[in-house]
């Protein structure tokens, strides 16, 4: 088993709602972050399950979802991450996930979870190829990377053993900061992983060994045949496509 944290933090949505937090918009029939959290709670996989976000979760989740643990936001995702991991104290490892993923499955996170688990990794992070996400999702837009295995899109998740968290901190930082630009991702682990993806001679393999000597843990890809992982609400265009899906599906 394993605990689980939603980050949900405040942000300057454009969507026309009345919330500065995401998670509260209403997207079909539930707000954004009832979807999440109806997988992460049927999982089989998790133990205890925190969400990190603005007080007017708060009473939300007390009300419907009472088997949920709240934490107060702070001022950046990866402090979000920080007060949680304080929070849970505990050494399993942990499943941070977004808010924003209106067709998460408890299935998408159990396989995700399952490998994670077999890898025996510290840090673990979903890829999935284009392909995948184009034939069930064709509208929703992603940012893609190519490998030499094929062209993939990260999911918005991540599983970390909690004591490696500090020591990857300053850099993990930065690469949330790029994580719509691979490139600048690439320029981040090192120029040697930056040249490799110009010239598309990069390995996964390749870039789990220099992302794994620079944190100082294993670091593991997971490809995922799940394109509800990495199918997040961004923008307004985002969030008019996910409708249309979600109203497909009932």
């Amino acid at each position: 088993m394993i605990n689980a944290v939603i980050l949900a933090g405040s942000d300057k949505n454009k969507s026309g709602t009345p919330y500065e937090c995401k998670a509260l918009i209403k997207i079909g029939e539930k707000i954004l972050i009832e979807y999440v959290l109806d997988a992460v709670c049927s999982s089989k996989h998790i133990s205890r399950r925190v969400v990190v976000g603005p007080v007017q979760l708060k009473e939300f989740l007390i009300l419907k979802y009472p088997q949920v643990e709240f934490v107060e936001e702070d001022t950046s995702i990866m402090k979000n991450a920080k007060k949680a991991i304080e929070f849970l104290n505990d050494d399993k490892k942990i499943l941070f996930l977004t808010a924003d993923l209106p067709f998460i499955t408890a299935e998408a996170i159990d396989h995700f979870i399952e490998e994670s688990i077999k890898s025996g990794a510290d840090i673990c992070y979903p890829i999935v190829e284009k392909s995948i996400n184009d034939e069930k999702y064709p509208q929703m837009k992603r940012t893609y990377g190519t490998v030499k295995e094929g062209t993939f899109t990260g999911g918005n998740a991540i599983i970390i053993t909690p004591s490696v968290f500090e020591k990857c901190y300053s850099l993990a930082e930065k690469l949330v900061e790029k994580r719509k630009n691979p490139i600048a991702m690439a320029r981040l682990i090192g120029p040697t992983i930056l040249l490799l993806f110009l010239t598309k001679r990069l390995s996964i393999q390749k870039v789990e060994k220099r992302v794994s000597k620079v944190f100082k843990v294993k670091a593991k890809a997971i490809i995922s045949t799940y394109p509800e992982l990495g199918q997040d609400v961004d923008k307004d265009s985002d969030l008019m496509v996910a409708k249309f899906y979600l109203e497909k599906k009932r």
